[in-house]
């Protein structure tokens, strides 16, 4: 590995106020993200139609002991 792709070594107090810059981006990230999620969390919702399931065999990997008609 190069050492270029190595950060550079600093004192501890820029190493500190470069920490502090991170974590203030990762919070109005993080803040940013949850406003999305709120805003999906509140989209209308749709109202389906009454449906029946028509298929008598289960996707492969389903166990099947549990079906209704007791097969």
């Amino acid at each position: 590995m190069s050492t270029n792709a190595l950060p550079p070594v600093v004192d501890a107090e820029t190493w500190q106020r470069h920490l502090d810059e991170l974590r203030a981006r990762e919070k109005a990230a993080t803040r940013e993200l949850d406003a999305i999620a709120a805003q999906r969390r509140r989209l209308p919702m749709v109202r389906m139609p009454d449906y029946t399931l028509e298929e008598r065999t289960a996707p492969s990997g389903w166990r099947t002991s549990s079906r209704a008609d007791g097969s």
